[in-house]
């Protein structure tokens, strides 16, 4: 097995723009112009860090080619290409539902899902084991037919569906963002083959998606399960949510390759979300993912950046998950103060209220 991950990235990543406003809201009445929360430089700051700390140099950095139509059209419309890359043609605009691209989005989104594919791929053929691509702009809202909330194309739903054209017969998706991925979801909802796990903050975007109800449909229920987390969870609820759902949904669908969707927008210092997670719960949940794919895939994983929007905490979060990927210790943040102690880093009844639901309900956990 080879020692060093994969590290995948791209200068141009950093220079899609996803325009001027507020939060997810773009100008308009009431809404002044401001700089957004997902100016991808800022993942540039994070990449700094992780070069900086040393930690870059454990990993065989990676150069990806965009993703070709023959693979976008694994998951996409070809009306939702065009789209994309008419809109960015003409320098900005919409292109989707809060979807704003510049010039250099389309090419920024081909290399996005180029990186996760072709990570996937050499993992695949054993030339990684792991896999980090800290890409921009991310996917996991995006769906078949339109960019929504930032996300252009689905980056990780590509390259599960690469996966399976190159003979992987099952796949796991875990997504930790703090938002839903229902894009992800909807790519799979009746797939028997790819099991999709979100851990996200119940509620929060988009409205009325994800659900504990929702697990998947035809010949593809129970591979679809939602951990909806309240408002205010932090380490131990998270790591309960990893420990107590996701490894038995691991081990009871036992996959050939696992995926993970690793937004650090669960952060406690981050303005999308309202969760209290820090670097230790990044670095932590990482070396459990790692350690179980070690186990029951040949260590064949990949992780993808998705969200993640605090200018000041998104490059230690970052390291942390590069730190745990490379089998490093947790490293040193100089925000943890600030959060270790709050009172939302322990884990409450209401929080995981919903795990012991889950276990007792789900169609896949229920059975095991």
């Amino acid at each position: 097995m080879p020692d060093r991950p994969g590290w995948y990235s791209h200068e141009l990543c950093h220079w899609h723009d996803p325009g001027p406003g507020s939060g997810y809201v773009p100008v308009g009445p009431g809404v002044e112009p401001l700089r957004q929360f997902a100016v991808d430089p800022d993942l540039r700051r994070a990449e700094g860090l992780v070069r900086a700390s040393g930690v870059l140099d454990l990993f065989t950095q990676v150069t990806p080619t965009p993703a070709t139509d023959d693979d976008l059209l694994l998951v996409h419309t070809q009306a939702h290409i065009d789209r994309v890359e008419a809109t960015s043609a003409l320098g900005a605009g919409d292109a989707g539902v809060y979807a704003h691209v510049n010039h250099h989005s389309a090419r920024a989104a081909r290399l996005a899902v180029g990186a996760c594919v072709q990570a996937t791929e050499a993992v695949l053929a054993g030339r990684f084991s792991r896999a980090y691509c800290v890409v921009r702009p991310p996917g996991h809202h995006a769906e078949p037919d339109r960019a929504m909330a930032l996300c252009l194309y689905n980056n990780l739903a590509v390259a599960a569906r690469a996966a399976r054209r190159a003979g992987v017969e099952r796949v796991l998706v875990l997504d930790w963002d703090v938002h839903h991925g229902n894009g992800i979801q909807r790519a799979f909802y009746d797939s028997p083959d790819v099991l999709y796990v979100s851990i996200h903050q119940d509620g929060l975007f988009p409205p009325a998606s994800g659900s504990v109800r929702e697990t998947g449909a035809g010949d593809g229920v129970g591979t679809t399960l939602n951990i909806p987390l309240p408002p205010g969870s932090g380490h131990e609820a998270y790591l309960a949510a990893v420990r107590r759902v996701v490894e038995p949904a691991v081990r009871a669908f036992q996959p050939d390759l696992l995926l993970v969707a690793a937004g650090v927008d669960a952060g406690g210092h981050d303005p999308m979300g309202r969760m209290m997670c820090t670097s230790r719960t990044l670095h932590a949940m990482t070396a459990h993912l790692c350690a179980l794919a070690d186990e029951l895939t040949g260590g064949r994983i990949v992780f993808a950046h998705e969200g993640g929007y605090s200018a000041w905490y998104q490059p230690t979060l970052v390291l942390a998950t590069a730190a745990a990927i490379a089998g490093l210790p947790a490293p040193e943040d100089p925000f943890l103060h600030s959060l270790e102690h709050l009172p939302g880093q322990r884990a409450l009844p209401h929080q995981t209220r919903v795990l012991d639901h889950l276990r007792a309900h789900h169609p896949l956990l229920a059975a095991s």
